[in-house]
C-alpha cells in the first residue's frame, strides 16, 4: 500500500512540477522554481510539500526494504528542514537574510537529499548490476548538476532534472522484485 502510495504521490509531483514550471522559461535564470515562487508563493510551498514527500515517502520504502540502518532518518530530517528553510524565506536579494537563508535550505535539502539516494544505491553496491548502475547514474546527476549550477547559475531544469531522476530511480527501485531462487 505504501508503495502505490509513493507512485501516486510521486506522479503527482511530477505533473505539479512540470505545470508549475510553464510559468517561466525552465532553461533560464528566470525560470528558476525559487524566482517563480516570489510570483506565486503558495504555489512554490505546494511544490515544496509534494516534492519532499514524494522523494521522503519513496526514500524510506527503500532503506527500510533494502538495508538495516536508520541513517536516512537523521538525513531526511536535515532535508526536511533545508526545505522549510527555502518555503519560509523569499528568494529575494533585498532581503539579504532571507535570501541567504533560503539559498542555504535550498542547498540542504538538495544536497542531502541527493546524498541519501546516493547512499542507498552506494550501501546496496554489492546486491546487483541495478544498484552499481543506479549508484554510478546518481554520482553522475550529482557531480554534473554541481557543474551545470556552477557554470549556469540556478535555472528550473538544472533544480527538476535530478529530482525527476530521483522519482524515476525510487520507483524502479521500489518496483523490484527480488530473484527467487528455485531449489529442488
Amino acid at each position: 500500500m505504501k508503495n502505490i502510495i509513493s507512485y501516486v504521490l510521486s506522479a503527482i509531483a511530477t505533473v505539479y512540477t512540470l505545470w508549475y514550471m510553464h510559468f517561466a522559461p525552465p532553461h533560464k535564470n528566470s525560470g528558476a522554481l525559487s524566482k517563480i515562487g516570489l510570483e506565486h508563493p503558495v504555489l512554490f510551498a505546494i511544490w515544496g510539500v509534494l516534492t519532499f514527500c514524494a522523494l521522503a515517502l519513496s526514500i524510506v520504502i527503500a532503506y527500510k526494504r533494502y538495508l538495516s540502518t536508520k541513517i536516512y532518518i537523521p538525513l531526511l530530517t536535515l532535508s526536511g528542514i533545508g526545505m522549510i528553510l527555502t518555503l519560509t524565506n523569499d528568494f529575494d536579494f533585498d532581503k539579504k537574510a532571507e535570501y541567504y537563508l533560503h539559498c542555504a535550505g535550498s542547498l540542504t535539502f538538495s544536497a542531502v537529499t541527493g546524498i541519501t539516494i546516493f547512499l542507498l544505491f552506494l550501501l546496496n553496491y554489492k546486491k546487483g548490476r541495478m544498484f552499481k548502475a543506479f549508484t554510478y547514474i546518481t554520482a553522475g546527476i550529482l557531480i554534473t548538476d554541481f557543474v551545470c549550477l556552477l557554470i549556469f547559475k540556478e535555472t528550473g531544469l538544472i533544480e527538476a532534472l535530478p529530482v525527476f531522476a530521483g522519482y524515476i530511480l525510487l520507483a524502479i527501485t521500489n518496483l523490484r522484485r527480488e530473484k527467487i531462487e528455485l531449489t529442488r
